[in-house]
């Protein structure tokens, strides 16, 4: 069906009226032209709409609809021009934001707090996604923006159209047991102990697993991986049990906090928490909004949870 809104403003002037000719006049059309409006409504639709009552016209059941539905279009088009027209930044936009556990707890509460004030009529829908489909979510436009992650020494390959930013970097953190901690005096004592101990770490063929075995061996350190565990809060509960060592960073303890010994891996391999955005999305202002947003989240002083510094002398 194809119908345009001056045909539909025109036929409820004719529902309200009861004529083609008071119509015209009140629209400031002539009655040709009203009833050519309706002739070509009325072909769209290919079901009779008014029906002849000596000079007057009703409507038929499908007039009927059509008027019902027919007011709510026309006030939908009023408020849209209405917004439209009004200033810009009166204009609400809704951005959506791809978010994973630690990234998300640390950073979306101070982005809307910023926001509140940059941007008042920019709003974000936080939309959880799994870290590693982050950049295609943003390449296929399911999602407009997206804290993802990037890992120095397993990076992730470019995605056409798509750019990331640096928003924050932190290192690679061992956990080990809290009967361990004689091993965390020095550098060379951390390496033997971890050479020499089980591991808990991620699958292999997550990014995460990944990432953190090219992490242990810049550190030079060969994992024994016994326990294969992908979520973050269980490793570390496991570390603490005693049965092994695992890997964190300060904002992934920060999701789950920890008295157990910590210290930055030897090497100081680290990850970096980046903006991911399609380059044409950045001709939205409000997404460029939220990206500002996110960048000052992280800048210190911001409102995030302070990061859980290493519990070791030597490491920093």
């Amino acid at each position: 069906m194809k119908w345009t809104f001056e045909q539909l403003r025109t036929f409820k002037v004719v529902a309200e009226l009861g004529t083609m000719t008071a119509a015209a006049e009140a629209l400031g059309f002539t009655a040709g032209a009203v009833s050519q409006q309706m002739s070509a409504l009325q072909g769209s639709i290919r079901r009779p709409l008014f029906a002849r009552d000596g000079r007057r016209v009703t409507l038929t059941d499908a007039g009927l609809t059509l008027l019902r539905h027919a007011a709510v279009l026309l006030e939908d088009e009023r408020r849209a021009a209405a917004a439209l027209s009004g200033p810009q930044t009166q204009q609400r936009a809704v951005v959506s934001v791809g978010v994973f556990g630690s990234a998300a707890v640390s950073a979306m509460q101070p982005a809307i707090s910023y926001l509140r004030n940059s941007a008042p009529n920019v709003a974000v829908q936080a939309v959880e996604v799994d870290v590693e489909t982050m950049p295609l979510a943003v390449q296929e436009s399911r999602i407009d923006i997206a804290l993802g992650l990037n890992y120095g020494d397993a990076p992730q390959a470019p995605l056409r159209g798509v750019e990331s930013q640096t928003l924050h970097q932190e290192p690679f953190l061992m956990i080990v047991p809290p009967t361990e901690r004689e091993h965390l005096r020095t550098a060379q004592a951390l390496i033997e102990h971890a050479n020499s101990s089980d591991w808990i770490l991620p699958p292999v063929d997550t990014y995460f697993g990944r990432a953190c075995r090219f992490a242990c061996a810049r550190s030079g350190i060969e994992p024994n991986v016994q326990h294969l565990v992908t979520d973050t809060a269980v490793s570390i509960a496991l570390a603490e049990s005693g049965i092994g060592i695992t890997l964190a960073t300060p904002l992934m303890i920060g999701l789950r906090p920890t008295a157990a010994p910590t210290a930055v891996l030897p090497g100081e391999p680290s990850r970096s928490i980046v903006a991911i955005v399609r380059s044409s999305a950045l001709e939205r202002g409000s997404v460029r909004a939220v990206r500002d947003a996110l960048v000052h989240a992280f800048r210190p002083g911001a409102g995030r949870a302070k990061d859980p510094r290493p519990t070791t002398g030597f490491s920093r």
